[in-house]
């Protein structure tokens, strides 16, 4: 029975009417649904998907892949291996710049959050999405991604394209605040590979005071080293003052790595959020150059 109607379906894609096939999937997608059959749902859905997408009908193939993500929502499918393989390959297919596909794949990340993936989304997910926006020079939003993916690689030429057209010495502010947010999700080893890859091919010249303290804050958070943290708050504090939400993501830095309680409430969502909003312009670094230096040398070089 389902057979036969999708290949009626796909049928009548010759004739062109894509919106009424579309409303044909819907109504499709709404009695199956009702009637519990789950993958019947799903195998109609990434059927409509695809044949939208061979036809470069993008705006019908993400109407048809939302669906496919509020089938996963009502039928309360957990994150896997097989759950995810549909939505990646649909995204991936898709050409070109089309909103839908962005609010597909946003709405996809809200599902993993709340399936068993993991608890800030799907980090595969984030990455796609982090990678689609850089593309489409959405660059604001799509560091907000990168933070919760693992494309530094990527991460790193975004922050590159970005800060082509900007003064040499307003790179840094872009440098911090993409390695602040890592450090708020506790990823060190991420901040500091994207701190030497950015740096290597970014910067020339003598690095700022602002790229010194990045580079010596990322040591001291190697190690139970709490007194040099805020030595390194106090020696630097004219260059922190340069964006005036630094030093709260450097109060919430100070709760994750040492457990200093936090005086302003905010959450970290919110904090991430203001930091990642907050630009107003326009491969295979090592940490070895980090992992030299001791305690004493930080202390001397800043002295």
């Amino acid at each position: 029975m389902a057979e036969r109607v999708l290949a009626n379906l796909e049928a009548k894609f010759v004739e062109g009417n894509y919106y009424d096939i579309l409303q044909s999937y819907k109504a499709l997608y709404n009695r199956f649904s009702s009637q519990k059959k789950y993958k019947e749902t799903v195998s109609l859905l990434e059927s409509g998907c695809n044949k939208f997408l061979e036809y470069k009908q993008w705006n019908c193939a993400a109407d048809l892949a939302k669906l496919l993500v509020e089938c996963y929502k009502n039928f309360k499918i957990e994150y896997s291996n097989e759950s995810k393989e549909p939505i990646i390959k649909i995204f991936k297919n898709f050409k070109g710049e089309c909103a839908g596909k962005i609010s597909f794949m946003r709405e996809a990340i809200e599902w993993s959050s709340k399936n068993g993936g993991d608890s800030k989304g799907s980090v595969e997910f984030h990455t796609l999405l982090a990678n689609t926006l850089s593309e489409e020079g959405d660059y604001i939003d799509a560091q907000k991604h990168f933070i919760f993916g693992d494309d530094y690689l990527a991460f790193s030429q975004m922050l590159i394209n970005w800060t082509e057209d900007v003064d040499e010495e307003e790179k840094d502010l872009y440098i911090t605040r993409a390695i602040f947010g890592l450090l708020c999700l506790k990823k060190l080893k991420q901040a500091s590979d994207l701190y030497n890859l950015f740096t290597s091919k970014a910067i020339k010249g003598d690095p700022s005071p602002l790229l010194n303290f990045d580079r010596y804050l990322l040591l001291t958070l190697e190690r139970d080293a709490l007194p040099l943290f805020n030595l390194l708050r106090q020696k630097y504090e004219r260059s922190l003052k340069r964006d005036r939400q630094f030093n709260k993501y450097l109060d919430q830095i100070a709760n994750i790595f040492y457990n200093v309680p936090i005086q302003s409430g905010g959450g970290l969502g919110g904090m991430l959020s203001s930091l990642l909003s907050g630009f107003g312009g326009g491969s295979g670094g090592s940490n070895s150059g980090l992992a030299s230096m001791d305690v004493d040398q930080i202390e001397d070089e800043m002295d």
